[in-house]
């Protein structure tokens, strides 16, 4: 039995965390619908991205990805 690794597991963690928010657009986005009614001012953008840009969820999906095989990899 190796152990694991500590920074594949730092770096992993790092990556899964960092790709959320390129997702977050599309869950604001949602939010904002529900709640248009409520504020006449504009929409709320924390990250700045456009809720509607498919880059951001292919960006997501590369880095949960990485971020996730250099996980496991760092527990093996």
């Amino acid at each position: 039995m190796k152990g694991y690794n500590k920074g594949f597991i730092a770096i992993g963690l790092v990556l899964i965390t960092v790709s959320f928010v390129f997702v977050f657009p599309y869950f604001g986005s949602i939010v904002n619908k529900q709640y248009a009614r409520v504020s006449r001012e504009s929409p709320i953008n924390v990250t700045g991205l456009h809720p509607h840009n498919p880059l951001n969820l292919l960006i997501f999906a590369i880095l949960g990805s990485i971020g996730t095989g250099v996980l496991v990899k760092g527990l093996r």
